[in-house]
């Protein structure tokens, strides 16, 4: 009878030990949630800083911020009870240095045993990207040709060379804008002819015809937008034309 009790007494033990493992897996699966509210915004006391906001996180120990141009990483961690802003938010500075580079910022909310979940938001260049919508084409008289581009999806931040930075007025634009062409023929590199547009908007496509080409022979349009950052050289914009087929 006894070790019949103590049989009895130990499956009772392992019966309460098993049952509790899938109690405590299951808390486990309550990670934090994502930041909700995430946003960026361009210092503008330093252009090569970001300011990120967001809202505090229920469950979260703190916050592992990723900064990334896919080039050079940077990491930052915010604890939960950092003090919040007068609009109850989280605020970091981060740096973004490169005028060039289009940074990734990700936000992970975390507890902690470094679960969590994230999101990000994208912090974009201060000098203007590349033309879009771009396209050459030959005329009946192969020795004439048609180059049309349309403005850059991005034309950068006000301000520069250095200090602040802030987003222009879309419907009233006043950033000082220059958009330089050169016709370079590519056999031998050399530049045939160089056009450069100065203003304050881009919105209608722009067209540049040329004539005296040599119908054999292939050409590119090399097109380089800047602001007052100045302009990327992974930014520049190439149209070719090719020879007469």
């Amino acid at each position: 009878m006894k070790l019949a009790r103590l049989v009895a007494a130990l499956g009772m033990a392992m019966i309460a030990t098993t049952l509790a493992v899938p109690q405590a897996a299951s808390a486990a699966t309550h990670v934090p949630g994502p930041p909700m509210g995430l946003t960026n915004v361009r210092s503008y006391q330093k252009a090569i800083e970001t300011w990120v906001y967001w809202k505090p996180v229920a469950g979260a120990s703190n916050y592992l911020v990723t900064v990334s141009d896919g080039i050079v990483t940077r990491q930052y961690v915010v604890a939960a009870t950092q003090k919040l802003n007068a609009g109850g938010q989280h605020q970091l500075t981060v740096s973004t240095p490169n005028k060039c580079s289009r940074y990734r910022i990700t936000v992970a909310s975390r507890d902690a045993q470094g679960q969590g979940t994230s999101r990000y938001v994208i912090e974009k260049s201060l000098a203007p990207t590349s033309v879009i919508k771009a396209k050459a084409v030959r005329s009946a008289d192969p020795t004439r040709a048609t180059f049309t581009y349309s403005a850059p999806q991005w034309m950068g931040y006000l301000g520069g060379p250095t200090g602040g930075a802030t987003q222009d007025d879309k419907n009233n634009p006043t950033m000082s804008f220059t958009s330089t062409a050169q016709l370079v023929r590519v056999s031998d590199n050399k530049v045939i002819s160089t056009t450069t547009d100065n203003s304050n908007s881009w919105t209608a496509a722009r067209s540049q015809t040329f004539t005296g080409l040599d119908p054999q022979r292939a050409y590119v349009l090399k097109i380089t937008n800047s602001n007052k950052w100045g302009n990327c050289a992974n930014q520049l914009g190439r149209i070719l034309l090719n020879p007469q087929a």
